[in-house]
């Protein structure tokens, strides 16, 4: 049996979300239909101001509103750590991070993973921005890059792709030691296991 036309492209549009499979996209196109006129009508409006009110940051890619200056609150704040940026894989994982309250240096957001097939692995996780960051930073001689990738397979294989890109810079590289398990995600870490983590890593 076909759903509605516009219940099956509004699934399709839903199913192209990180995270969201066939299923749970039908399941929200529906759970859309029968909400209020006064939220869909927001949830609208919003979709269509998001992309004009909210920037990138030029210098670790973490989303901020729009306000006439290219950088985030955190790469702009006086009293961070600038010779520790920790790499991670997305944006939820800055958050769970600055929640914890474990880390006070500065981000470089990959926007993912590679896989062992990626043709150009540079241009997904911005390498090219890293390499450029880290090349030109005032106080490269004392500067530590955190590999904070995911305990996963691809995760692991990124941390090996970054270190060995970043290698001939002669800089400090460390990942994550223990506390976080195989298989783990950033952003579904509890604090302690985040500060074992940090405190831990090699």
């Amino acid at each position: 049996m076909a759903y509605p036309k516009h219940v099956q492209r509004i699934a399709e549009l839903l199913g192209q979300l990180a995270g969201i499979g066939p299923r749970q996209a039908v399941r929200l196109a529906f759970s859309l239909l029968e909400k209020e006129d006064a939220y869909c009508t927001e949830f609208a409006n919003l979709l269509q101001t998001m992309r004009t009110q909210t920037a990138c940051c030029s210098i670790c890619f973490r989303s901020m509103e729009t306000r006439g200056i290219p950088h985030c609150d955190i790469c702009n704040a006086s009293g961070r750590a600038s010779d520790k940026i920790m790499i991670v894989e997305k944006e939820p994982d800055v958050e769970t991070m600055e929640r914890s309250g474990v880390f006070n240096g500065l981000y470089h957001i990959t926007g993912g993973v590679i896989s062992p097939l990626e043709k150009q692995p540079g241009d997904k996780i911005r390498m090219r921005e890293l390499f450029a960051r880290v090349k030109t930073h005032p106080a490269r001689s004392s500067l530590e890059i955190i590999i904070a990738t995911s305990n996963t397979m691809e995760g692991n294989q990124t941390a090996n792709y970054i270190e060995r890109i970043l290698q001939p810079l002669q800089i400090k590289i460390t990942r994550l030691g223990r506390g976080l398990s195989t298989g783990a995600e950033i952003e579904y870490a509890d604090p302690l296991t985040l500060e074992a983590a940090l405190k831990n890593r090699r």
